[in-house]
């Protein structure tokens, strides 16, 4: 009798280990696949994670004494072959880079242009193709990125259209997709309605740029 009460007793005990360690493992199962889980659904968040869209403000002005132009044959088509345009405060003019994208924002520009166009002496009615290569340089002078561009210019001395399509090509060896669009009105003169003729005053531009990175 002593001995089916400890054999019975005995069969409980063996019961009740084997149910405790497939708890514990079905546990440790579950625990990992949580795990898994959230690791895959990381994976995916960072994987589909669409470009961040930003917007920048920059004026830039001419150095005049850089450009070199020439003319093309007809009395009104000319090229630059060289142009240089800044952003470094300059009295009025230039100032540094306003961006929600911190590449930047609070950097200068140094703005290379190849200009073919067509100008009416007459009424300064300006149009054509501008090619552009953006140097974006912090306080150091370093150059942290360099963008190109290509579009139009559309208007007069009095105020003409750019717009252009860029894309980053450099930056700092980084492996950054970035494009977008920019547009502003650049300026040569102003009208002096007491002689009512034209007043040249220092070219200068405020441009917007539009576009997404990541």
């Amino acid at each position: 009798m002593k001995r089916n009460i400890f054999i019975v007793v005995l069969l409980i005990a063996l019961v009740s280990m084997f149910a405790s360690c497939d708890m514990s493992m079905s546990s440790d199962a579950l625990s990992r696949s949580l795990s898994t889980s959230d690791e895959v659904v990381s994976r995916k968040v960072g994987k589909t994670g669409g470009p961040t869209s930003f917007t920048a403000t920059v004026n830039v002005y001419q150095d005049y004494e850089s450009v070199v132009t020439e003319h093309k044959g007809d009395s009104n088509h000319y090229k630059t072959v060289e142009e240089t345009l800044y952003s470094f405060a300059y009295g009025p003019y230039g100032g540094a880079v306003e961006s929600d994208w911190d590449l930047l924002d609070g950097k200068n520009v140094i703005m290379n242009n190849v200009t073919n166009y067509n100008l009416d002496p007459v009424t300064g009615a300006i149009s054509g193709s501008n090619h552009s290569v953006i140097k974006i340089v912090d306080d150091a002078m370093q150059v942290v990125a360099v963008l190109e561009a290509n579009g139009t210019i559309d208007g007069s001395l009095l105020g003409a259209e750019i717009a252009m399509n860029w894309v980053l090509k450099e930056m700092n060896g980084k492996k950054v997709n970035a494009r977008g669009k920019i547009g502003g009105l650049f300026t040569w003169a102003v009208f002096n309605y007491e002689t009512m003729s034209l007043e040249y005053i220092l070219p200068n531009g405020t441009f917007n740029l539009t576009g997404t990175y990541n």
